[in-house]
Parts: structure tokens; C-alpha cells; sequence
């Protein structure tokens, strides 16, 4: 009797395991008010037969060399044409660095200054649907631009806006940015908006405001609420520090869907806090352990990307086995939770089929590594 009652608790206990399994990767969709809203749960939960391994076969590194015109001093941001072509920001250097598909160094373009043509640290860049070359000049407070061989063009003044960066735009007209501005009681204000051709502001997709005073206590992951990536046919997708949600919406700010999962918040350490401190360096008589309120735990998500297949990309701060090495979400382009896939270096962009990382060497010295990527079962 005693073995029979056993036996009926550990099918019992192995019963209720399996349902908090197939629970916890649960896919559930529903309409509210014309808004689709798409849950899932802890697990990822792929159909069958789905691919969901990612594998990455290097094409080329880039920028590592002895020539200082095809290395970087501290490489920040790039876009690529669709023939392969790519174009690189070097902050430091104040210039952009253009390689072929095969990685191969073309030419660079741009220099250190406040004149025609001249960058001041520029943090961003853009190849526009005109083919022209945007770059993000934010200590100058304006936009410059070039033409594909590196021939100036003109500026763009930014300077209401306190400079623009994060420009995104689709072939359709539609930019969306990052702006700087000061808002009522000396608060300064990050928004996310759309603009029109000329960057005049249309509507805004979101913000964040800050009070600055001596006694400004900073959390460090604050700007993680301005996410965004620009999607097909219109569509923004917008992420928060405050919940694992990614909200889509369209060209006129109108949410039309949100994407999220149910997640274990990753607490921040104490060894997390020191490498953080040791990474944002300090400025001479600046005590940053005064300025920084680290949160007791990490937001659900750092980043996000739109990769092929209408999937989405999102990092988490959930770490893997290698240095570096931190997990990314993967959904398909149902909202599906279907893999999770560790992944050392951030993505930086992906398009047509591959994926572009920027990677350190043990001197901090940042090179281009682009990676054909594919999925596999």
C-alpha cells in the first residue's frame, strides 16, 4: 500500500512539472481595444521543425591593421549599401572609414574640426534612401553629409534640439531619432520622435526626463527606456527598461501590438557595479560611485534587433559561459518566443543575411567583424 501511494505521488509531482513546463513557454494572443497583445512564458516555446539555432561564419575583421586610415581609434556606429560596402564612424578619429563587401579598405573621408565638412566626435552615421551619407555631429550640433565617395555636401543644423542621434529612416520618408532638449524646472528631456524630410519634429514616440542638480543621483540604465529600431512598411518598435514589452507602432504613433515574455530579474552585483565603474572611466576630481544609483536588479532587456525573417533579436542580462557572452531572445515573426542563443559581441546591425560586430582586442581596440548568419534546426 505504502509503495502504491509513492508510486502515486511521484507520477502526481512528475505530472505537475510537466504542466509548469508547458506553462512556462505558454503563447497566448488576444485583441484589446484593436491592440494586439502577444505573451509568452519563461521557456522559449518553438513549433515543431523550427530552426532555432543561430550559427555565424566570419566573412572578414576589419580595422585592426598598422595603416591609420583603415584602423580604428575607437570605431562607434555604421551602415552598409546593399552592395556590402560599409561605412564606419571613428569617434575619436573624427572620420568615416568605407571597406568593400570582402573587407577590403577603400577609403576614409572627414576630419577633426568645426568647418565644411569637418566633424567634432561624431557618434553616428547613415547611408539615407537618397545614397547620400548622414553623419551624427553632436558637439558641433548638426548633421553632416556626404556623398558615397566622401564628398561633402552640406550641413543640417540640430542646434533646438541640442543634437540628434540614433537617425534611423526607411525608404518611405519616415526618420525617427533620439533627441536632447531642456524641459520646465531644469529638467533635461531625452524624446524619441518621428521627422519629416527636413528634421523638423512630427510626433512623440516616447521620453524621459531628468532632474540635474548637484545631488542627481543617475541610474545607468535610464536611457534604456528610449529603444527603438525602424521596421518594414512603417512599423517602430519601441522597448522599455521597465518591463519585458516590445511595443510596435505605427508612423503616427498609434500602438498597434506588443510583444513581451515573463522573465527572472537578473540582479546587478557588486562585481557588476565595479566593472561598470572601471568601464565608464571618470573624469580628474569627478567621484562617479556619488553620481550613479545603481537599481537592485537589471532591466528585462538592454537591446533589440530586427533580423531576417521578421524575427526579432532581444538581449537580455542574463549571462552565458564565455567572457562577454550574454543571452538573446529570440521571436519569430508571430511574436513566438522560440530560442534563446548566447552571443559574445553585441550586434550591431543585421542585414541581408549577415550580421556586423564590433570587437575588442585585449588593448581595448575596437575591429569590424562581419558574419554570415543562418539558422539551423
Amino acid at each position: 500500500m505504502f509503495k502504491r501511494q509513492v508510486k502515486l505521488v511521484l507520477v502526481l509531482l512528475g505530472s505537475l512539472a510537466l504542466a509548469l513546463a508547458l506553462f512556462s513557454g505558454q503563447y497566448k494572443v488576444k485583441t484589446e481595444s484593436g491592440i494586439t497583445i502577444i505573451t509568452n512564458g519563461r521557456r522559449p516555446s518553438a513549433p515543431q521543425g523550427t530552426p532555432t539555432k543561430l550559427v555565424f561564419e566570419e566573412v572578414y575583421t576589419v580595422g585592426g591593421g598598422d595603416s591609420p586610415d583603415a584602423s580604428f581609434v575607437s570605431a562607434s556606429a555604421l551602415d552598409v549599401l546593399p552592395d556590402g560596402t560599409v561605412y564606419v564612424v571613428d569617434t575619436k578619429d573624427s572620420r568615416v572609414k568605407v571597406f568593400d563587401a570582402e573587407g577590403r579598405f577603400l577609403r576614409v573621408f572627414g576630419r577633426q574640426g568645426q568647418g565644411p565638412g569637418e566633424m567634432n566626435q561624431p557618434t553616428g552615421i547613415l547611408v539615407t534612401p537618397d545614397k547620400e551619407i548622414l553623419v551624427e555631429d553632436i558637439l558641433n550640433r548638426r548633421l553632416a553629409i556626404f556623398a558615397l565617395d566622401g564628398t561633402f555636401r552640406r550641413h543640417i543644423s540640430t542646434a533646438k534640439a541640442l543634437g540628434l542621434s540614433g537617425i534611423q529612416m526607411d525608404g518611405r520618408g519616415l526618420i525617427v531619432a533620439r533627441s536632447m532638449g531642456l524641459a520646465e524646472g531644469g529638467k533635461m528631456a531625452l524624446e524619441v520622435k518621428t521627422y519629416d524630410a527636413e528634421f523638423n519634429p512630427k510626433v512623440r514616440l516616447g521620453s524621459f526626463e531628468m532632474q540635474i542638480t548637484a545631488q542627481t543621483k543617475v541610474n545607468p540604465f535610464s536611457a534604456m527606456d528610449l529603444l527603438y529600431a525602424l521596421g518594414r512598411e512603417g512599423l517602430i518598435y519601441l522597448g522599455s527598461a521597465k518591463a519585458y514589452e516590445i511595443r510596435i507602432v505605427s508612423a503616427e504613433g498609434r500602438l498597434l501590438k506588443t510583444i513581451g515574455r515573463d522573465y527572472d530579474p537578473v540582479p546587478v552585483t557588486q562585481a557588476d557595479k565595479d566593472e561598470m565603474l572601471k568601464t565608464l572611466g571618470g573624469l580628474p576630481g569627478v567621484n562617479l560611485k556619488d553620481m550613479i544609483q545603481f537599481p537592485d536588479v537589471y532591466p528585462p532587456f538592454s537591446n533589440f534587433v530586427l533580423a531576417g525573417e521578421g524575427r526579432l533579436l532581444v538581449k537580455t542580462f542574463e549571462k552565458g559561459q564565455a567572457k562577454k557572452e550574454f543571452y538573446w531572445d529570440v521571436f519569430d515573426a508571430d511574436g513566438r518566443y522560440i530560442a534563446r542563443v548566447p552571443i559574445v559581441h553585441d550586434i550591431q546591425l543585421w542585414q541581408d543575411g549577415k550580421a556586423y560586430f564590433f570587437v575588442e582586442d585585449e588593448d581595448g581596440y575596437r575591429a569590424l567583424r562581419c558574419c554570415r548568419a543562418r539558422w539551423e534546426r
